[in-house]
């Protein structure tokens, strides 16, 4: 033996083996080495009895290795059966044993090493048994087996100096073990930590996303009250018009009534006039109920038709507000998408567009929204623009978050924005973004606000 091969032994390297396998390995290998032996194993305790872990042989094939080690893999030595098991007897009584001969040694069988021999055609003859004791605490761990001494290729005897050097050996082999298996405890605590850390973080999601439905479920409900007030605001413009032709036929049918100056056909065409309005009146209704109605399934629809229908919904609130409305739709345009949804989503960039306008005090005949749809290869591009006065810069990056609104005074909830990008985003898989830009009409340049919404055309699968 060399001082550097005792050193090899020694080396601080081994401590940094996490791999407990890899590591026992390493050990067998280095302290053959050191006694010049062909082979080795290495037991380990489990309690009651030692139990099979590491096989080398340099004599025989790697597959014979792997064969050897599979036959033995499971195999238990009971700490109870000392005179039956050389391992077991190094072990309890923590010392280490050398035979000379097998086959000459009467105080063990041997079966497995003779069995060994003649399946792989092999001779087992010296041996070398050693406990593997932590040198502080003096606990026992496991024990390692040597087999055949060779020295310039003839088997020798293992010496009292290998017995020596074996023990010093085991010493240190009991501190690497040790702290392998101390980090594997730690590993698996850790691991239990982290297995509860995961299991109480799953339960705060759990709870955390019931929480964030609740908040959705609220949102929602906000948004179809707001949707419900612009609604019934939109029917009273559509309706006030109407209703007043309503009022002005019937007052002038009971003046003519009450001085006597009736007239026959003048009366029925004025309650024919009635007639018609009120069925005006009735498809308003139907119109409305049908724009609200919540979509279920995508179809297949033309792009400028819902943002005409929208443009219906508003159309007499805009023209109570003075405001103009300047489209250029591509008719061809066709998406596959939750039709009402995008109606929704239009029809909010639109009423946010009429109140800026009148929050601004824009002239009243220079008050316009600019509709334009066009395509961009196959995504369908609508830009909605009015001339209010574009966006602040301090507040364009919030203005569809949730519940920002720049109407708290008025009532608003920021609720319309941050839905429309919902359903854009989320339900109708497009984009929305807004920027400012300036641009002229009448003579005039403005600055306007531009919200600008892509969806792919053609989206039917």
């Amino acid at each position: 033996m060399h001082e550097e091969d005792l050193y090899n032994i020694c080396d601080p390297k081994l401590f940094n083996i996490s791999d407990f396998d890899i590591l026992l390995n390493e050990i067998l290998n280095q302290s053959r080495n050191i006694l010049n032996a062909e082979a080795g194993s290495i037991y380990m305790n489990e309690g009651d009895f030692l139990s099979f872990n590491i096989f080398q042989n340099d004599s025989i094939s790697y597959e014979n290795v792997y064969r050897q080690f599979h036959a033995l893999k499971d195999l238990k030595l009971p700490l109870v059966e000392q005179e039956k098991y050389l391992a077991v007897k190094s072990f309890v009584s923590r010392k280490v044993i050398t035979i000379d001969d097998i086959y000459e040694s009467e105080e063990y069988d041997f079966l497995g090493a003779k069995e060994f021999d003649k399946n792989f055609n092999y001779r087992t003859k010296s041996i070398i048994t050693a406990p593997i004791i932590h040198p502080f605490e003096q606990n026992a761990i496991g024990v390692i087996q040597l087999l055949n001494k060779s020295v310039n290729g003839n088997l020798v005897k293992f010496t009292s100096k290998d017995q020596e050097i074996l023990t010093m050996v085991c010493s240190f082999i009991g501190l690497t073990i040790t702290k392998a298996q101390n980090d594997i405890e730690k590993l698996k605590k850790l691991n239990l930590e982290l297995e509860k850390s995961n299991e109480e973080l799953k339960e705060k999601v759990c709870e955390e996303v019931k929480i964030s439905q609740k908040k959705s479920s609220i949102i929602y409900h906000q948004s179809k009250l707001v949707s419900m007030g612009e609604m019934i605001g939109n029917i009273a413009h559509q309706w006030r018009q109407p209703l007043s032709a309503i009022s002005t036929i019937a007052s002038g049918l009971n003046f003519n009534i009450e001085i006597g100056n009736y007239n026959k056909e003048e009366t029925i065409t004025s309650l024919n006039r009635i007639v018609n309005t009120t069925q005006h009146l009735s498809q308003t209704i139907d119109d409305f109920r049908n724009f609200y109605k919540a979509d279920k399934e995508k179809c297949n629809f033309a792009f400028s038709k819902s943002i005409e229908s929208s443009l219906g919904i508003i159309q007499a609130s805009l023209s109570d507000s003075f405001i103009n409305i300047i489209c250029d739709l591509d008719e061809s345009i066709h998406i596959y998408a939750y039709e009402n949804e995008l109606k929704q989503s239009i029809l909010n960039i639109l009423h946010n567009a009429r109140d800026a306008i009148e929050e601004n005090s824009i002239e009243e005949d220079c008050r316009v929204i600019f509709v334009e749809l066009k395509k961009e290869e196959n995504v369908a591009v609508l830009k909605i623009k009015d001339n209010a006065g574009g966006i602040d810069k301090s507040i364009i990056s919030k203005i569809f978050d949730q519940n920002f609104t720049t109407k708290e005074d008025k009532g608003g909830t920021g609720i319309g924005l941050y839905m429309t990008k919902q359903i854009i985003e989320e339900h109708l898989k497009g984009l929305i973004e807004v920027n400012n830009e300036n641009i002229m009409y009448k003579n005039k340049y403005y600055k306007c606000s531009v919200f600008t919404i892509r969806i792919l055309c053609n989206q039917a699968k």
